[in-house]
């Protein structure tokens, strides 16, 4: 492969640019017309910055799936996806079909993608069905701890402590929870 290797490159005498091989420079901006791809992990985009801040560094972008386990029996889980930007972490899914109602044992969603950070901790949002919850709660949120690598969901209520929702809270074996989180990992 041949290589030029310049330090000004300048427009001669159109508002058209000058083009290289897909990339168009033009009055101090580039266009490209290809994705961008480095010759070594970990390198990334600064945005927002004149200078390479390592907090501006966007070098981490994925998606995909994750399979939650609960501690007593068994789930059947779907549609459970995560995309990751950096150090955020979105996730969301559905898990029904609780081949556990009666223990008292907490239900925890376990498997996160990711561990998170130990310096956050995140609340998310859950639609559900088929839960008995307490005398004077009224929600449940799904809830990520510090270091966490599980989903714990938590009764919420009025003027009272919040409790985990456990196992003997099932009242079909029609139960569903739709849930999403985002939360801080440390990498």
């Amino acid at each position: 492969m041949s290589e030029i290797r310049v330090d000004t490159i300048s427009e001669k005498t159109t508002a058209n640019g000058v083009s290289i091989d897909s990339v168009t420079l033009k009055d101090g901006g580039a266009t490209l017309s290809d994705n961008l791809l480095f010759n070594a992990s970990g390198k990334g985009v600064y945005l927002g910055v004149t200078s390479a801040t390592a907090s501006n560094l966007l070098n981490d972008y994925e998606e995909g799936t994750w399979t939650p386990t609960v501690d007593v029996g068994t789930i059947t889980a779907t549609d459970c996806i995560y995309t990751k930007v950096g150090r955020k972490v979105f996730i969301q899914g559905r898990v029904d079909t609780f081949s556990d109602s009666t223990s008292s044992n907490a239900i925890y969603f376990r498997g996160l993608p990711f561990t998170a950070s130990s310096s956050q901790t995140a609340v998310g949002s859950v639609m559900y069905r088929y839960l008995d919850l307490n005398t004077n709660y009224y929600s449940i949120v799904p809830f990520v701890t510090t270091g966490g690598s599980e989903i714990t969901f938590y009764e919420l209520g009025d003027n009272v402590n919040w409790t985990q929702i456990s196992h003997s809270d099932i009242t079909s074996a029609n139960t569903r929870f739709y849930f999403s989180i985002s939360y801080m990992t440390t990498a």
